[in-house]
């Protein structure tokens, strides 16, 4: 579906960060948002329930080798649209162990976050990271260890929920984009450990 937009690079020189953007505005009334990779190691990226958000997400991959990466989106009938964009690339992406986990300070900075936030026109666009190793278990030795679920909320409203997964890259850099609140969010970050961590964001 044409109106289901999945920019990726032709080719990508790092296999442990590949930009992925996902824009499926054109879809009236938007549900849920899944992120796929066909041929990768772990194939789930992201499966996101919408809420009050817009069908928008920025974020990196990982990849094992060339793949087809696959967005797809749920209407309010039900029906499916998918967006698809090829990969290339050199293997090894999921099988390598994160540089984040070795550092001397890993426990200092493990769950640091920042974010900001832009007005865009009627619209709210929210960019934030944090730091976590984001490991995906297939390196012998590095049990899995990854960023979860984020939950995003004004006040105690949750206004749209991500599960997340192994193939996202190395300390997480991830977009999103909705018509409601102010610019004031509180992102509920929690990895497979069970760690919580919360982030706040303002103009």
């Amino acid at each position: 579906d044409k109106n289901v937009k999945v920019d990726v690079p032709k080719f990508a020189d790092n296999s442990l960060q590949v930009p992925i953007f996902i824009d499926a505005t054109k879809i009236n009334k938007a549900k849920r948002l899944l992120v796929f990779a066909d041929i990768n190691a772990i194939v789930k990226v992201a499966d996101y329930d919408l809420g009050h958000m817009k069908p928008i997400l920025s974020l990196n991959i990982k990849v094992a080798q060339g793949t087809p990466l696959r967005a797809a989106v749920k209407d309010e009938n039900g029906l499916w649209h998918i967006g698809s964009a090829n990969i290339n690339s050199f293997r090894g992406g999921c099988c390598v162990a994160a540089e984040a986990s070795k550092m001397e300070s890993f426990e200092d900075l493990i769950g640091k976050t920042k974010s900001k936030v832009w007005k865009r026109e009627n619209s709210y666009r929210i960019k934030w990271s944090i730091f976590h190793p984001m490991e995906t278990g297939l390196f012998v030795g590095n049990p899995s260890f990854y960023v979860s679920k984020v939950d995003i909320r004004i006040d105690s409203q949750t206004i749209g929920k991500i599960n997340l997964y192994g193939s996202v890259s190395e300390n997480p850099r991830i977009t999103l984009e909705t018509n409601v609140g102010n610019g004031a969010y509180k992102l509920f970050i929690t990895d497979t450990d069970g760690n919580e961590f919360e982030l706040k964001t303002k103009i």
